[in-house]
């Protein structure tokens, strides 16, 4: 019976086309254009121009750009601009210098708190200047480039380690922060950004990205165990922290400023990135002492910042929520009177 039907079948079939059959396969690239685009994707920052050019209808000057380097135009046409959106302190020159004129420090009461005064200012800070060989009373330009990296790069995870948790346990309890949430963020996105200034200004060798990528996951590993178990010892393990990342921009900015010394020979006479300079709002002319100068004043806001969060409640309502809409205003107002000078 099959056999009756298989000549019909055919005639039916006769003028179809298989649409597998009909698909053309595009051709396979070639080995160049895919070495072409390795080469591209695993390109490091010293690879990329070290000034890139202003977009077309931008004035120049008034933002950063941050986007990767190509002529095509983003496919929403939004202009290749950026400005922080997580506002930093813009600090005034009679700020930093009534900061520089004391360093306080915690002194440790509780159990926890004099084991993390130990863990930082013993072990921690000591080796750490025993294996860069640092001498904070002449050290030289190139112990301060290694140390400057390292810290930066772990300074920027105890922020977002608890921002990250606050998160979660906010999501998971169904009830607000506080505004704690921000003021983290705003920490571990301001150590971020110091690291990128540094690096506007020192070479990275492949030991150095080593001991920045050992370092992390060493830190992010304990700082969540901190956390998990009692937070407030990890906010006072950031004070401490920045109790000495304090001390050593305030030594960095005496031996920059003092003839004689290494750091006077090299760096006096650096002119600042212009990250730092779009970063901190400072006038086109400033110099990498300057730069040192808004990194001790970050520093210490940073060190009273946590001091404060460790003899907080974790359900207190944030007190540097209004501290952060006051910075806003006035990076915006500064931005407004950059950009009618320039009309002008």
């Amino acid at each position: 019976m099959l056999a009756r039907y298989l000549p019909r079948l055919r005639r039916g079939t006769r003028g179809f086309r298989s649409p597998i059959r009909s698909m053309r396969l595009a051709p396979l690239p070639s080995a160049s254009s895919l070495f072409s685009v390795a080469k591209f994707k695993f390109s490091t920052i010293s690879e990329m121009p070290s000034k890139e050019p202003e977009p077309e209808n931008e004035e120049p000057g008034l933002n950063h750009e941050h986007f990767k380097m190509t002529k095509k135009k983003h496919p929403l046409q939004i202009p290749k601009t950026w400005q922080n959106p997580m506002q930093n302190h813009i600090w005034e020159e009679e700020e930093i210098l009534e900061l520089m004129k004391s360093l306080p420090t915690h002194t440790p009461v509780t159990f926890s708190d004099k084991f993390m005064h130990f863990l930082v200012k013993t072990v921690l800070y000591n080796g750490f200047n025993w294996i860069t060989g640092f001498d904070r009373t002449n050290p030289s330009a190139r112990s301060c480039q290694w140390r400057l990296i390292i810290l930066e790069s772990v300074a920027g995870c105890p922020g977002m380690v608890a921002a990250g948790m606050r998160h979660f346990r906010s999501l998971r309890t169904l009830q607000r922060d506080h505004g704690w949430i921000h003021t983290l963020l705003e920490e571990a996105e301001n150590e971020r950004m110091h690291l990128l200034v540094c690096l506007k200004m020192f070479d990275t060798g492949y030991f150095t990205r080593f001991m920045v990528v050992a370092a992390q996951y060493l830190m992010v590993g304990f700082l969540s165990v901190i956390y998990v178990v009692h937070p407030k010892s990890l906010h006072r393990f950031v004070g401490y922290l920045e109790e000495t990342a304090s001390q050593t921009y305030f030594d960095l900015i005496q031996c920059t400023s003092t003839p004689g010394t290494h750091l006077h020979k090299d760096w006096k006479d650096l002119p600042a990135p212009e990250l730092a300079i779009r970063y901190w709002r400072m006038d086109e002319d400033s110099m990498w002492i300057d730069v040192l100068k808004n990194l001790f004043a970050d520093e210490t806001n940073h060190r009273d910042v946590n001091h404060t969060f460790a003899t907080m409640k974790d359900d207190d309502p944030n007190p540097f929520v209004e501290k952060h809409l006051k910075d806003a205003a006035k990076a915006w107002r500064l931005d407004k009177e950059q950009q009618t000078g320039k009309k002008n």
